[in-house]
This record gives C-alpha cells, structure tokens and sequence, in this order.
C-alpha cells in the first residue's frame, strides 16, 4: 500500500514538474511572438519612413527637372516628363498624400527641404500648355494630387505648418491653378468652384480660431492678410471675395 501511496505522489509530482514546464514554454513563446510582432512593425516603421523619404526625393527632383526646363523652352516636352515618368510622380504624390492624411506627416514634409516649395510648383504644373489629350490628362493628374497633398498638410497642419504654406505661396498658386482672371485656371466650373472654396476656407480660418483634428490655433490675420496680397497679385481677388461674402452669407463651409 505504502509503495502504490509513493508511485502515486511520484506520478503527481511528475505531471506537476511537466505542467510547470509547459506553462513556462507557453509564457517564453508568448514573449517571443511579442518580441516578433514589435520587430515586424518596426521594421514596417522603418520601411514606411525610407520610403516616404524616397518619395519626397523623387518629387523634388522631377520639380527640380521642371523648373530647370522651365526656364528654357516650355512649350516641348522633354524626356523626363514622359508619360511613364509623370505617372510616377503621380503615384509617388498619391503615397505622399496618404501619408500625410493617414499618419499626420505634414510636419515632416515641411522640414523636408524643398518639398513644400516643390508641391507647390506642382500645383500649376504644365498649366495651360497642351500637347495631346494623354498627356495632358497625365499633367492633370500632378496637378490634382499636388493640391490634395496641400490641402491635407492645411487640413492637419499646426500654426507653423500654416505659416510655411504661406511663405511657400499657398494663395498665389491655388489662385492660378483655379481663379479665371488670369485665362489659365482648369476650366471645369466644379474645379473652378470647388478651387474657390478651398481657397476661401482656407482664408477664414486662419481669420478665425480653427480646431481641426489634434491640431489647433489662434486666429493668425497677418498670415490670412499676406495670403490676400498673394491672391490680389494674381488679379483673382475679386472672384475669391465674391466666393467668400457666398460662404459667410450661407454659412457654407465644412472644413
């Protein structure tokens, strides 16, 4: 009896030590998963950040390029902004702007040298100069992204983003891209309207308090009173003041 009483206590004791011993197996593979999961999302932060970084550098390049032939003669079209090559910078503008909306990377992009000033060179793009109806359209396209990627970074942006926008000629260029009075605004009335609203919010809340999202400030006139200068350099304040008087009397902005 006494010896089935031991065989029985040396059993329990054995199915203890083998239960401690899963036990502890079960906490090292869950700290290992752990370890796991923490490496894969930093190496997924990581992978996320070069590419933005390559990004920013591919769009100030081709701007670069833009500018440099800009300079010469503007009605040809040179072999970088071939239709492969500006459907890159579309798709690399398209990832810029989701950046920017999903991860709040507006701070960054102005601390990017020349990537503000190269978005806004964007925004007019090619503007009012055609050569066929495909690449054309590819132009749009740089043009339209390079606005979105504008209007998330003042959507999130803080009162130091707002004031590089401006510096940056935020007015001037949504002005040209969209207002008539200079004869080479898009020529879709949507656009044209829709360009004049964004524009005009733009405008009344730097006038007012704005709260947007994590981002907040006071009212800040002297940038919303240099953003005017801007806009009246590009004889568009007329339609941008016709535009504003709308909204106040309607109440008609959302943003």
């Amino acid at each position: 009896m006494v010896v089935v009483m031991l065989h029985c206590l040396c059993f329990c004791q054995m199915h203890q030590s083998i239960d401690h011993v899963l036990l502890v197996s079960q906490v090292h593979m869950l700290q290992l998963i752990n370890i796991m999961e923490f490496w894969i999302q930093n190496q997924n932060k990581m992978q996320q950040k070069q590419e933005f970084y390559e990004t920013a550098r591919a769009i100030v390049s081709f701007t670069d390029s833009y500018t440099l032939n800009k300079q010469g003669k503007q009605n040809e079209q040179p072999e970088s902004e071939s239709i492969p090559s500006i459907t890159k910078i579309c798709y690399s503008l398209q990832f810029l702007k989701n950046q920017i909306q999903e991860n709040n990377a507006c701070k960054q992009v102005t601390q990017i040298p020349k990537l503000l000033q190269s978005l806004s060179a964007l925004v007019t793009f090619r503007l009012g100069i055609h050569i066929d109806l495909d690449v054309d359209n590819q132009r749009l396209k740089v043009r339209s992204w390079s606005r979105q990627c504008l209007y998330q970074i003042r959507c999130f942006g803080d009162e130091q983003v707002q004031s590089e926008l401006v510096n940056n000629g935020y007015g001037r260029v949504m002005s040209i891209s969209f207002c008539t009075a200079g004869g080479q605004g898009e020529e879709q009335d949507l656009k044209i309207s829709d360009g004049l609203y964004y524009i005009s919010v733009f405008l009344i809340r730097l006038y007012e308090r704005r709260t947007y999202g994590q981002s907040s400030f006071q009212p800040l006139p002297l940038l919303a009173r240099r953003s005017e200068e801007q806009i009246e350099e590009e004889g568009a304040n007329e339609e941008l003041e016709a535009s504003m008087n709308e909204m106040v009397q309607y109440h008609f902005f959302y943003v």
